[in-house]
């Protein structure tokens, strides 16, 4: 996750997301990156959208080798994986509201 905090309300904050297995065995080849951007909407709750993850530095092939586009992800099953996580990480972290 990563914002500017006193910005956070002007360009939002980042959310990225490695995928796939990790352990002995494994290695960037193994995972995938989803990169997300969220919004504080005027009521006070939370809105996210999926973005091109090759636009962000989890793209430069550290910890996943491939970096997925949103149509890569929105409208397939993954999406509904890829939600279920944000939503547990905003059930366990008070920062965004």
């Amino acid at each position: 996750m990563h914002w500017t905090e006193v910005h956070i309300d002007e360009t939002g904050a980042n959310l990225d997301l490695i995928l796939g297995p990790w352990g002995d065995d494994t290695g960037p080849s193994d995972r995938y990156a989803v990169a997300l951007i969220h919004r504080q909407q005027a009521n006070g709750t939370p809105a996210l959208m999926v973005i091109d993850a090759h636009d962000r530095s989890i793209a430069d092939g550290t910890l996943a080798s491939t970096a997925l586009h949103r149509n890569d992800v929105i409208g397939t099953p993954l999406a509904e994986q890829v939600f279920a996580l944000t939503d547990a990480i905003y059930e366990q972290d008070d920062r965004f509201f």
